[in-house]
């Protein structure tokens, strides 16, 4: 008999003693909440039927695609979910940092009679003979099994790494445990090819995927199902989320939610791309550029002090400093299209729906209304006028 030949319940109860409650099992460990990783581990371990006892007052059913649901608050009996004649493994939820090769050791281990009716240490691992365990027994379990003194035996078994069995028994073990998941992900990444400059301060989900020669610099939060390219410049202090970097970008000091950035196109510092924005290669989007909803074209330059939401902007065009494209009238929004080799000057608004055609030139400060004809130089902007100010009197050498 193998591990695949066992059964698994996971335990979710909440003591009741502390406003810790049932949020230990939906804290977020590197992305991913504790109990879904013990999920996983109990996967990667070739258990495939995987049942959830929890309380009445929980919520953790979707958590992670379990076989069953059972409820222990009133006590049911777990004999319709597991087979009698299948032996159990019993898993506490609030073990994020459990990995399958411990799972399978303790199985094994239970399976040649070298372990008590269970066993606890510095966490919770239990095992029965019969699948025919009643939800009560298994509640009684989870409020006792960290009570030495509770009716549940030690074994002489340990886990291949302590670390494995560390609990969130209290908020005060989130530090520690996602430390040690940390270290982890980061000797995954490292063995990839990606270099942390600081793993200890550089935080990377469990659903991102880095290319190797990728250099990570510290304060680097990079999160959801992201995904870095091949060599490339992360950080430092960059928050990336649910977004996709291509090979050779460099991303510095900025905020990206739910963007693309293309091959070698450089970001920050200090930019801020939201979602739907989409940075073509060799482009560049510079100090406290803000895009949204926006599509830049191959070697686009926005190089500082910038709008550039729901627009269009084609390959080569330059946007200058503190440009704005104007896209909501207080009831819709409106897109605007600057096309390929555009030039848009300094201190410009463009007042959506306006296209700015190929070649065109805006002068600086001006506000743009009406779509300018590809190849053309626009200017909006009032005549300056020099009026001398009453009762004023110039000084003497002026």
């Amino acid at each position: 008999m193998n591990a695949s030949e066992i059964d698994a319940v996971v335990l979710a109860v909440s003591d009741g003693r502390s406003t810790w409650g049932t949020k230990r099992f939906t804290a977020s460990i590197c992305g991913m909440p504790a109990i879904a990783r013990v999920h996983r581990a109990l996967r990667s371990a070739e258990i495939s039927r995987i049942v959830l006892l929890t309380d009445a007052a929980s919520d953790l059913a979707g958590m992670a695609p379990w076989s069953d649901v059972l409820r222990a608050d009133p006590p049911a009996t777990s004999r319709k979910a597991l087979p009698a004649e299948r032996p159990v493994v019993v898993v506490v939820g609030d073990l994020p940092l459990l990995t399958a090769e411990t799972i399978r050791s303790f199985a094994l281990a239970f399976l040649a009679g070298r372990t008590s009716r269970s066993v606890e240490v510095s966490g919770l691992l239990a095992a029965f003979r019969s699948g025919a365990v009643a939800a009560d027994v298994l509640a009684l379990a989870a409020r006792d099994f960290d009570n030495p003194a509770g009716p549940f035996g030690r074994g002489d078994w340990r886990p291949a790494n302590a670390e494995d069995t560390h609990r969130l028994a209290s908020a005060n073990d989130y530090a520690a445990v996602s430390a040690v998941a940390r270290q982890r992900a980061a000797e995954a990444l490292g063995d990839a090819g990606v270099l942390l400059v600081d793993p200890a301060c550089t935080y990377v989900d469990e659903g991102v995927t880095v290319g190797a020669g990728t250099v990570l610099y510290p304060g680097t939060h990079i999160r959801g199902e992201s995904s870095i390219g091949a060599n490339c410049v992360i950080g430092p202090d960059s928050w990336i989320e649910s977004s996709t970097i291509e090979d050779g970008a460099v991303v510095r000091y900025s905020v990206l939610e739910e963007a693309r950035v293309r091959e070698r196109a450089t970001i920050g510092p200090f930019a801020h791309l939201r979602r739907g924005s989409d940075i073509g290669s060799d482009a560049r989007v510079g100090n406290f550029v803000e895009v949204k909803g926006s599509r830049l074209g191959r070697g686009v330059k926005a190089g500082h002090l910038s709008y550039l939401g729901d627009a269009e902007v084609g390959e080569g065009a330059n946007i200058g400093a503190g440009t704005i494209t104007c896209n909501f009238d207080g009831a819709a929004k409106h897109r605007t299209v600057i096309e390929d080799d555009a030039f848009v000057g300094s201190n410009t608004s463009l007042i959506a729906p306006v296209t700015i055609g190929r070649g065109a030139v805006i002068g600086a400060g001006s506000t743009i209304t009406e779509d300018v004809p590809p190849g053309m130089l626009a200017l909006a902007r009032a005549r300056q006028v020099n009026k001398k100010r009453k009762g004023a009197t110039p000084k003497e050498g002026e």
